[in-house]
């Protein structure tokens, strides 16, 4: 049974139709007439791209490789989007075929391994590495050319526009690169293979941003056998400081080279440089804001001495949330719209410079009110604070308008250790039980002998039963 697996399958491909539609297609005027979603409209737009008075071999070829498939029975293929671009990609190399299309007889039931082997067929008179397989699918015309002329026999070193001078031994790791690598992946491990790197080593390459491309070829190859010859070790992740950092340093400097350097000084510079570069960036997503006008508290206290600081940046709302264990850095739009200010109440002592933030204040601006005041984890403030505030209020005019009730901070629930009852003697319940069944006896037993019975306590608490004929 022939398996699909791709989820997208057009309609318009019936049995007795679909030569028709092909040749339909061919023949028609070229015309752009777009994607509409059906298979003819797909088949008949990738004949519109191709030329019907210059390089006839492309339609040819387009037109050859959608009959044969579907005359073997490879619907799949012949239904799909992603294949159909495929088989035209490879027409645009149709006079370059080294076997007839017709000679090719489908062997397998998957589409991919169809394609495969439709590919080789066309192209392969030689061994083509099988990774490079898939560039007909990758829209890189310049990579397709590669695989026909490794196909035709061509050298590695003779690739048209290759962007790296290969050696032999590059040139032999390429041709040995595993399957799953892209084409500019596959060059840079042939590359630092070649420079001796390992195995574990050259991956690591190939799988960094030196594989984005090829730009100054000449100074990242001087890079890559660097690296190549490093003897710490090295991870993907620190591979990708240092380059970045690399890159940032060729930007100003295009003649620097790798000569002198150690991978171990590389890698601090590259921390130290991206540290930098991060304290930039938040510098640049700082918000400042202007003061509000509202002078601030300062009241000396024996070699204490409290203040008000307005916080006018988000840095400095951030430093408060942090050092205070809430969200007030979440005010700083609020702050920047010039809606409130934050003030940081602190406690310094006489002839050093450290402090102890004693409360987060919020003032709306517009209203002239402390609508919030908090410690650290938003506790309420305590009444040393409090009164601090106060004075702070009457001198500048504030309304005091924050509930202690009310806010982020919830009290911790009290409880209460309730007394325990004081335990009534054991001699009590059981001088109640021994009752209980006296009268039970009584009840039960009228005609029997009547008895009088008397309780007494023993001395060591215990309670005994009498009993006395009348």
């Amino acid at each position: 049974m022939e398996t699909t697996t791709l989820k997208t399958m057009l309609p318009g491909a019936a049995a007795t139709g679909f030569t028709d539609m092909v040749n339909r297609a061919y023949s028609q005027q070229q015309v752009l007439t777009g994607n509409k979603g059906t298979l003819q409209s797909i088949i008949a737009a990738h004949f519109a791209q191709m030329s019907a008075t210059g390089n006839l071999w492309k339609r040819d070829t387009f037109r050859a490789l959608l009959l044969h498939l579907y005359e073997q029975r490879c619907f799949s293929v012949v239904r799909m989007p992603d294949y159909i671009e495929v088989l035209a990609a490879m027409s645009s190399f149709g006079n370059k075929l080294v076997r007839e299309v017709t000679a090719w007889q489908k062997t397998d039931c998957t589409p991919e391994e169809q394609m495969a082997s439709l590919i080789r067929h066309c192209f392969a008179k030689y061994p083509v590495p099988q990774f490079i397989e898939h560039v007909f699918a990758t829209g890189n015309k310049i990579h397709m050319l590669w695989y026909v002329q490794l196909g035709r026999g061509d050298s590695v070193l003779a690739l048209s526009a290759f962007p790296v001078k290969f050696t032999n031994r590059m040139s032999h790791f390429f041709r040995l690169t595993p399957s799953g690598y892209t084409i500019n992946q596959a060059i840079r491990r042939a590359q630092a293979l070649g420079y001796g790197a390992g195995i574990e080593r050259a991956e690591l390459m190939a799988w960094s941003m030196l594989a984005d491309g090829f730009e100054h070829e000449a100074f990242w190859s001087g890079v890559i056998q660097f690296i190549s010859n490093a003897e710490d070790v090295i991870t993907l992740d620190k591979l990708q400081v240092v380059l970045q950092y690399i890159e940032s340093l060729r930007a100003f400097q295009p003649q620097m080279s790798m000569q002198g350097r150690t991978w171990a000084a590389l890698l601090r510079q590259a921390e130290e440089w991206h540290a930098e570069q991060a304290k930039r960036r938040a510098e640049e997503d700082r918000l400042y804001w202007p003061k509000s006008g509202i002078r601030g508290l300062r009241v000396e206290k024996d070699e204490a001495v409290f203040t008000t600081v307005e916080l006018t940046d988000s840095e400095m709302l951030h430093e408060e949330g942090a050092e205070m264990s809430h969200c007030v850095a979440s005010y700083d739009y609020d702050c920047y719209e010039g809606h409130i200010a934050i003030f940081s109440l602190r406690r310094y002592t006489k002839g050093e410079e450290d402090f102890t933030r004693l409360a987060t204040v919020d003032v709306s601006l517009r209203e002239r009110e402390i609508v919030e005041a908090k410690g650290k984890y938003n506790a309420y403030v305590t009444d040393d604070v409090q009164a601090l505030l106060v004075m702070w209020a009457e001198q500048e005019h504030l309304a005091l308008v924050y509930d202690y009730e009310d806010g982020f901070y919830e009290p911790a629930p009290v409880v209460v250790q309730r007394p325990q009852a004081e335990a009534e003697p054991a001699w009590i319940w059981l001088k109640l039980a021994f009752f209980i069944v006296l009268i039970s006896m009584k009840m039960c037993s009228s005609n029997r002998q009547e008895s009088v019975y008397r309780f007494e306590k023993m001395p060591d608490g215990s309670v005994r039963l009498e009993q006395f004929d009348r």
